[in-house]
């Protein structure tokens, strides 16, 4: 776990150019501007990344919204119970795996992360981090909404409020979780939907608040 203490500047960098070659791309995003918003209005808020360590994220929310982030890379650890077989052992990993405690999270960035969790082990885990969010609280995610096999990991880099970079990288091939509207907010118990927009490449981009 990686944590980062506050600090501000006048302006936000943006992320590094794509090296050339790479598979690089810039996508819109129609709800992380919402969740940067309801996280800014808390004072000093608490940040909580499930993705890998991504240096200029780290300094774009730490900048732009002064807070502290917490880093929890969980997508290696979906990677290593993979590798071993033992996906059905995350429902179990994750009730003991992150330690923050409740009600001491004001921003939550899930990314992707449900797409590659059977739903067990996504109940779980939505439990854990619903109840982590203080009373204002934000939490963003996509959700892919077609049955395929998922053979790759997506690091979201931020380059502006309103667009990610996509940066992908090999993961052991799993049929993505397709979750429909309805379960997605069953699993989130005790959050609301305050923003939910499809958008063309068939991902439900989705942010939620603890009233």
């Amino acid at each position: 776990m990686l944590k980062w203490g506050s600090r501000r500047a006048e302006t936000p960098p943006v992320a590094p150019p794509a090296t050339p070659g790479s598979t690089d791309a810039i996508v819109t995003t129609k709800v992380f501007s919402r969740f940067l918003a309801a996280v800014g209005h808390q004072p000093a808020p608490v940040l909580l990344d499930l993705g890998p360590v991504v240096g200029s994220n780290v300094s774009f929310f730490s900048e732009r919204l002064g807070c502290k982030l917490h880093v929890e890379d969980l997508y290696s650890d979906i990677e290593d119970h993979a590798r071993r077989g033992e996906r059905a052992a995350l429902a179990q990993f994750f009730a003991t795996r992150l330690t923050e405690s409740p009600d001491s999270i004001d921003g939550i960035l899930c990314w992707d992360l449900f797409d590659f969790l059977e739903r067990p082990a996504g109940l779980v885990l939505a439990a854990k981090l619903a109840a982590m969010l203080r009373k204002g609280g934000a939490l963003y995610g996509s959700f892919g909404t077609t049955a395929l096999e998922l053979t790759h990991y997506t690091k979201a880099i931020v380059a502006a409020e309103d667009s990610l970079r996509l940066r992908t990288s090999p993961a052991t091939p799993v049929a993505r979780t397709v979750l429909l509207t309805r379960d997605i907010i069953k699993m989130f118990d005790g959050l609301i939907v305050a923003e939910s927009v499809l958008l063309k490449s068939s991902t439900r981009e989705t942010l939620f608040r603890r009233p």
